[in-house]
């Protein structure tokens, strides 16, 4: 994702969206109000320079999450454990 460009409300949305997140939880996530972000959903206030950049983390570790994927959950891991009934 790269902030040099202007961000429009649908594509916060969409990103937040993306992420899972509802707007407050992204609000959180990025320092800023809930009604924040809901104006800049609805096209009435555009983030400041402050605002794209922790937008930008949050969708550089949205690309991250997505070509990193575990193998196996870590529940998965804990119930497939050694009960440590065996030797070495």
């Amino acid at each position: 994702m790269n902030m040099n460009d202007e961000l429009n409300g649908v594509q916060i949305k969409e990103l937040r969206k993306g992420l899972g997140l509802t707007q407050e939880e992204f609000a959180h996530a990025v320092a800023v109000t809930f009604s924040t972000v809901n104006r800049w959903e609805n096209g009435h206030a555009k983030p400041s320079k402050l605002a794209r950049r922790a937008i930008e983390q949050l969708g550089n570790s949205r690309e991250q999450t997505t070509l990193v994927q575990p193998s196996h959950s870590i529940e998965e891991l804990v119930s497939h454990r050694p009960t440590g009934t065996g030797s070495f």
